[in-house]
């Protein structure tokens, strides 16, 4: 496998640091010729099949162009090209075909999944105008989502700003959540992605929306009812008419329609976009049941019992919290009529006017359950309660 990053000299300090290629041919002789046309100019990635470029563009970070060939043991290049489409978008595909592979690359070319073709030989002038072409369009793209990325961050905390003022509590609890979606990412190695960071606040900006006396009972984890609870899930679309037409947010659209709870398009979300859903989804909904626990292992154990969140998004969280999975399947909802003797409570029990009753962590008893039971009947109770092993 040769991995090895060519350089064709060092780079004086200050300097911008020179494209960097990734060739992909079975034929090492070509990977040789490629490297002598383009190794003055670019750093190089050399790979011997389908299987070793997709490892190194996980290892190297951003690649400005790939050129690959399309006859190759295993994975062909129209297919390599179409998986670095889908999961490095910005990343401009070359082909390096034949002639008699003429017509397939020219298909590719109007399918959009590749960018352009070099047919076999080609002289260095050729195939550096054509490497020069895309790395300028890639350059352009990297520039203009810089450029988007600023722009929407600003706009985005500008929003911020107007949440704080109006909703204090909605603007803790957005940073919280943002806060973990934040640890989430980086432990599932998925940091640098702006849509993720800018999907997490616009999904919590709604929350200006929100009635104050809302806002404190979802603060505080107590139950909704079913006109509070349609006011909480309506708030996360509330910002899409104000994104939906900046350009280059399609993802960001798409992570916030998700988490409204829209049906997916026809082909199913992207693989970014159901990622980040998974993830944000985790973090708001953990938020929800911690602040009626104030126990990660408990509420890491009763979002896993209540199923519907991503299996590997929840072993990022035990990491992040701390939790061990032992903590797993423990805790359950409960009304206050099945509470049962011996059963330790794992949320406070309290009055729907806010009053706490009792305290998390009791053991129910009988004279307990008495209580509750006239409590229940003048005043009326918060329910569901969660209980723990």
């Amino acid at each position: 496998m040769r991995t090895e990053l060519y350089r064709s000299g060092d780079v004086e300090a200050g300097a911008k640091a020179q494209p960097l290629l990734l060739l992909v041919d079975d034929e090492e002789s070509v990977l040789d010729t490629l490297s002598m046309q383009l190794g003055r100019d670019h750093r190089l990635l050399l790979a011997a099949n389908a299987d070793e470029a997709l490892q190194l563009l996980a290892d190297n970070g951003e690649v400005a162009a790939v050129i690959s060939d399309m006859r190759m043991p295993g994975m062909d290049g129209i297919e390599l090209l179409g998986r670095i489409q889908s999961d490095y978008p910005d990343t401009m595909r070359i082909l390096h075909t034949g002639y008699g592979d003429m017509n397939t690359a020219i298909a590719a070319i109007n399918s959009g999944g590749v960018y352009r073709y070099v047919p076999k030989p080609a002289s260095r002038d050729d195939i550096l105008d054509v490497v020069h072409s895309a790395v300028s369009k890639h350059d352009h793209v990297m520039a203009e989502r810089g450029m988007v990325d600023t722009t929407l961050k600003t706009s985005l905390h500008a929003l911020f700003g107007i949440l704080e003022m109006s909703s204090p509590l909605g603007f803790a609890r957005a940073g919280r959540i943002r806060e973990l979606v934040a640890e989430l990412t980086h432990a599932l190695e998925l940091d640098g992605l702006w849509e993720l960071e800018a999907a997490t606040m616009a999904s919590q900006l709604g929350a200006v929306t929100l009635p104050a006396e809302v806002m404190r009972k979802l603060c505080e984890g107590q139950s909704l009812n079913p006109d509070e609870q349609a006011l909480v899930r309506g708030m996360r679309s509330m910002v899409l008419p104000l994104i939906k037409e900046i350009p280059m947010m399609e993802n960001v659209v798409a992570i916030v329609r998700g988490l409204a709870g829209e049906a997916p398009p026809p082909g199913g979300w992207s693989g970014l976009v159901e990622g980040a859903i998974s993830v944000i989804r985790t973090a708001i909904e953990y938020e929800t049941v911690f602040a009626r626990t104030h126990d990660p292992g408990v509420a890491i154990a009763f979002l896993d019992q209540q199923g519907g969140l991503a299996p590997h998004v929840l072993y990022a969280l035990r990491l992040v919290k701390g939790v061990e999975a032992s903590a797993r399947n423990t805790t359950r909802a409960c009304a206050i009529a099945d509470l049962q003797i011996g059963m330790r409570l794992a949320s406070d029990v309290t009055a729907v006017n806010g009053l706490v009753l009792i305290g998390r962590g009791t053991v129910v008893t009988e004279v307990m359950l008495d209580r509750l039971a006239n409590f229940s009947r003048v005043v009326g109770l918060v329910e569901p309660v969660l209980t723990a092993a």
